[in-house]
């Protein structure tokens, strides 16, 4: 990450991005809103990666790509293509954000997205993140109408491997596995096709999704 104009240049994709996240939809579940991430959302999302419980699988603590300036930089720069980042919320209680979803590019390849997600360790073991990533999953399939996303995580990070697995995703062998947490390790891919999605469909949206 290059140190000096680090700042400015975050501050200009903020100018420049911030109200193109209304081109994002708030999505709804029975228990949750999702709201596009906005910038009051930062120093939330660089708490969570400042929480070494949170980042146990995923990187080091102090990392700057983690911090509130490395977040901003990349929070609002594919909104025009439908991706991007949903703050979640309680429907009940939207005093505090619980977490976020979100589907981010995967390389170059403008039919993949990558489904990413992060909640605060007050709010596991509650069902939420399947909640949440049931709901983007509609949305990219239905409304994006994308082919494919995928999982890329820790191969120890159970939780997510479980959350994979009952979602429908599979192994995927074809993908050569980036590196993951601290120290670094190859990382398990995991593949859904819109195909695929449609039959774990009926578990999954079983939520009351809107």
């Amino acid at each position: 990450m290059a140190r000096g104009p680090a700042p400015v240049q975050a501050s200009a994709i903020l100018e420049r991005h911030d109200r193109a996240t209304t081109m994002l939809p708030v999505l709804e579940t029975e228990r949750l809103l999702l709201k596009p991430r906005t910038e009051t959302d930062l120093d939330f999302i660089a708490a969570l990666n400042a929480d070494p419980q949170v980042m146990r699988h995923i990187a080091a603590i102090g990392d700057p790509a983690m911090g509130r300036e490395g977040v901003a930089a990349r929070s609002f720069l594919h909104v025009e293509r439908g991706l991007g980042y949903w703050t979640v919320f309680a429907r009940t209680d939207e005093s505090g954000p619980l977490g976020y979803v979100g589907l981010i590019p995967d390389g170059d390849d403008p039919e993949q997205a990558q489904v990413s997600y992060r909640f605060a360790t007050r709010h596991w073991g509650q069902g939420f993140a399947r909640e949440a990533v049931s709901r983007l999953l509609r949305h990219a399939f239905e409304t994006l109408d994308l082919p494919e996303t995928l999982v890329v995580t820790h191969p120890q990070n159970v939780a997510s491997l479980q959350l994979a697995a009952r979602l429908g995703f599979e192994t995927d062998k074809t993908r050569n596995a980036p590196s993951i947490g601290d120290p670094p390790v190859p990382a398990a891919c995991f593949r859904q096709d819109r195909a695929a999605w449609r039959k774990a469909a009926q578990a999954t949206i079983g939520l009351n999704a809107r």
